[in-house]
């Protein structure tokens, strides 16, 4: 939220100065933060101005409560402002609930694809396409868009490889999502693409940002059947929560637990965050506070006694006792 008041700077514009005060005669340095004359934007940091930056109020606040209306086939996008401050650094935690209809989900951040989830049911959850830019579809497979084959609104039971087209919309307001530009796209769905699960729970794709430099994230979901309707929430960029372990193989083996590892927390139906201090089943584990690395497979010691079995990146089993 924007802050109106009267600051000085050093120089003649916003865009040519080194630094803001909130003085007359420039003896007391503005706070920290991002300043606007209502054209550009720039950041200031220990009384030093950094670069302009391109448009940071774009899109949706991260952390802000939103409901997505529901809605027809077609396909679906939300952009969310996860910030460009040097204290936006972290992983960005997004929530995506499916309920039953399948649906499927990608996220684009600084040129990348991702479509990784975990399913605190299902566990990992991925188009096993192999395409950069695929949807991971999720929900309930038994669905009458998938089972029901003779439905023409469905594009589930025989995609099509040359794609197929769908209405695009982009945003939404009180009365109802918003027609994109151009308002039809063509969307794939690969072999792989449909792995169902994790429907009516909220399902969490981790999102690396060690940087600052790119704040906007760009959520598409795939509605394919005729009715779609989902709930999502992303995060602003932290430090994921860490506990210190040691990788030991296939052994169950208790012993010294002299490494850091970090992992994803879940958040419950009604959207408040999980507070476990230790990875439980289904949890992502990796080797770094942003999430760009996964945990490689095999056994965890933890330091409360137990061990953990990572596979494909989440934790396979319910932690056990260390022998």
């Amino acid at each position: 939220m924007a802050n109106p008041g009267t600051y000085y700077l050093n120089g003649p514009d916003l865009a040519s100065s080194t630094s803001i005060y909130t003085d007359e005669a420039q003896t007391t340095c503005a706070p920290d933060g991002l300043y606007s004359d209502g054209l550009i934007t720039r950041e200031l940091l220990n009384c030093v101005l950094l670069p302009v930056q391109t448009c940071p109020d774009c899109g949706i606040a991260c952390g802000d409560s939103i409901t997505p209306p529901q809605g027809n086939q077609g396909l679906y996008q939300l952009e969310f402002n996860a910030g460009t401050l040097t204290t936006d650094i972290g992983a960005i935690s997004i929530h995506f609930d499916p309920a039953n209809v399948p649906d499927g989900i990608r996220v684009l951040f600084d040129g990348v694809y991702y479509n990784r989830l975990s399913s605190p049911t299902d566990g990992n959850r991925q188009s096993t396409s192999g395409v950069s830019d695929a949807f991971t579809i999720l929900g309930r497979a038994s669905d009458e868009c998938e089972s029901f084959c003779d439905d023409p609104n469905g594009i589930l039971c025989a995609p099509d490889p040359s794609g197929n087209t769908v209405n695009f919309f982009n945003g939404f307001d009180s009365g109802g999502w918003l027609p994109g530009t151009p308002s039809t796209q063509t969307v794939f769905i690969y072999p792989g693409d449909k792995v169902y699960g994790g429907r009516n729970e909220y399902n969490l794709l981790i999102v690396p940002k060690p940087t600052a430099s790119a704040g906007t994230v760009t959520v598409q979901v795939l509605g394919p059947c005729d009715q779609t309707g989902w709930n999502i929430t992303v995060n602003c960029a932290e430090a994921l929560p860490s506990f210190q372990g040691a990788s030991i193989g296939s052994s169950t083996s208790c012993g010294a637990t002299p490494d850091t590892y970090y992992f994803g927390r879940f958040i419950d139906a009604n959207g408040n965050p999980d507070t476990n201090a230790f990875p439980i089943r289904h949890n992502p584990v990796f080797l770094d506070s942003t999430g760009s690395n996964r945990a490689p497979d095999g056994n965890y010691l933890m330091s409360n006694g137990q061990y953990i079995v990572v596979t494909d990146g989440v934790v396979e089993f319910t932690p056990g006792n260390c022998t």
